[in-house]
């Protein structure tokens, strides 16, 4: 029996012990091509040299700090991000989900502050992903994971790759257009280049 809690359906039973690079071995010493990582997230590779030497050097420092206070590392490494970027800030965040959660924050909160809060409604592709939040998944519309779960008010979609319904569901309310550059959970689906360019 298992303790934690069964979100996933793990039809794999392999107990991964160690990695190195791209590569994974078993506790029975097998070796996979790990071509998941977190899910698309934090594909770094196993058992990096540079990142297992600033951990274990951040780990004797404090651990974690309220932002109430300076954090020199964060504002270090917020200044290269913002340099290599072009943006002005950064927001960290814990998770996909929470970023998300900041960007609908942030679009609903920009208009209101302008004196248009009328302008807060949110245009998602059909059966997207954006995290496990009510927020992200009253976004993303996939019954999957909205089933039993009331949505949010606030979001409209449109079909994968449907740009006059995309034109149409664009309103005088429509505050942001909130998408993946690649929809993973409903099938790879890649957004073209033109079509990312024609959103901006």
């Amino acid at each position: 029996m298992s303790y934690v809690l069964g979100t996933y359906a793990r039809s794999i039973k392999e107990n991964f012990v160690k990695g190195k690079g791209c590569y994974l071995y078993t506790d029975k010493n097998e070796k996979y091509l790990d071509f998941v990582q977190g899910i698309a997230v934090n594909a770094f590779g196993h058992n990096n040299e540079y990142l297992v030497k600033t951990m274990k050097s951040q780990a004797d420092k404090p651990w974690h700090v309220s932002n109430l206070f300076l954090i020199q590392e964060q504002e270090k490494f917020a200044k290269r991000l913002c340099e290599f970027t072009k943006f002005d800030f950064v927001g960290f965040q814990n998770s996909g989900a929470e970023a998300t959660e900041l960007a609908i924050k942030a679009a609903v909160k920009y208009f209101y502050s302008i004196g248009k809060p009328e302008k807060n409604r949110i245009l998602c592709i059909n059966s997207s992903f954006h995290g496990r939040t009510i927020a992200t998944i009253s976004a993303g519309n996939n019954s999957k994971h909205t089933e039993g779960f009331p949505s949010l008010p606030n979001f409209d979609h449109f079909e994968f790759g449907n740009h006059e319904q995309l034109k149409d569901k664009i309103t005088e309310k429509t505050c942001a257009i909130l998408i993946e550059p690649i929809l993973g959970e409903s099938g790879v689906k890649v957004i073209p280049d033109h079509c990312l360019k024609g959103l901006r």
